[in-house]
C-alpha cells in the first residue's frame, strides 16, 4: 500500500539495513578509507613534480567519486537484495554516472568560486557581508541538502547532472519540512561523530545509508505503488 514519507520510519529502516549488513558496509568503508588515505600520502609525500601532482590530484577526485558512487550503488543493492543476489559488478559505477557526478560537482564548485570572488570585489560594507552570508548558506545547503539526492538520481536513474538537479527539487517538494528535519538530524549526527575518528567511520556510512533510504522513500511517496522497503523490513 501507499506509504507517505516518514522521518522516523526512514531512520528505523536505515538502522535495520546497517545492522543486517554491518560486515559488508564495514569492509567497504575500511577499504575505501585505506585507498583514499594511501592515495593522499602518495600525492603529498612522493609525487613532488607539480604536473604529476596535479594529475594525481585530478585522479584522486575521480577515485573518491568512484568510491562514493560505488557505495551508493552498494546501498541500493543491499536494500533490494531481498529479491535477487548481486555481485561485485553490480556496485561498480558506470562511466556516465562518474562523469555526470563529477561534472555536477565541478559546475557547482565553479559557480560558488565565481560568485564568492564577485562578492569580494564589492566595497566592504553591509551589502558585501549580507551577500556573502546568503551565498555561503545557499551553496552549503545545496551541497548538503540537495546534492546527495542528485547523486542518488545519477546512480539509480542514470540521470545527467542537470536532470538530477531538477529531479531532486521535484522530489523534495511536498516533503520539504520533513526532509529538513532529517537533514538537521544528520547534521547533529555528523557533529557528534566528528568528535572522534571512530565516530566518523561509523557515522559517515550510516548517514549515506540514511540518505539513500530517504531518497527511495521520497520516490515511493510520489508514486501510487507499494513501498517495498517498508513492506520487507
Amino acid at each position: 500500500m501507499y506509504h507517505p514519507f516518514s522521518v522516523t520510519e526512514t531512520l528505523s529502516i536505515a538502522w535495520h539495513i546497517l545492522k543486517r549488513n554491518f560486515a559488508t558496509v564495514a569492509v567497504y568503508t575500511l577499504l575505501s578509507v585505506a585507498i583514499v588515505f594511501g592515495t593522499g600520502l602518495l600525492v603529498k609525500f612522493i609525487l613532488i613534480d607539480m604536473v604529476i601532482a596535479t594529475i594525481s590530484g585530478i585522479f584522486s577526485i575521480f577515485l573518491i567519486s568512484f568510491i562514493f558512487l560505488g557505495f551508493i550503488k552498494l546501498i541500493f543493492q543491499l536494500i533490494d537484495k531481498e529479491y535477487y543476489d548481486f555481485g561485485f559488478g553490480d556496485i561498480v559505477p558506470t562511466i556516465k554516472m562518474l562523469l555526470s557526478y563529477i561534472l555536477l560537482l565541478v559546475i557547482v564548485s565553479t559557480i560558488t568560486v565565481f560568485i564568492s570572488a564577485g562578492i569580494k570585489t564589492l566595497d566592504e560594507g553591509i551589502l558585501q557581508s549580507i551577500l556573502g552570508i546568503f551565498s555561503a548558506i545557499f551553496f552549503e545547503v545545496f551541497f548538503l541538502f540537495y546534492f546527495p539526492i542528485c547523486a542518488c538520481f545519477i546512480v539509480d536513474d542514470n540521470s545527467g547532472p542537470f536532470e538530477s538537479v531538477i529531479q531532486s527539487f521535484q522530489l523534495i517538494k511536498g516533503n520539504f519540512l520533513k526532509y529538513l528535519l532529517l537533514f538537521l538530524l544528520i547534521e547533529a549526527m555528523v557533529f557528534l561523530g566528528s568528535i572522534t575518528v571512530i565516530g566518523m567511520v561509523f557515522v559517515v556510512p550510516f548517514v549515506n545509508i540514511l540518505l539513500v533510504v530517504a531518497y527511495r522513500k521520497l520516490v515511493y511517496s510520489h508514486l501510487d505503488v507499494d513501498d517495498d522497503i517498508t513492506e520487507t523490513v
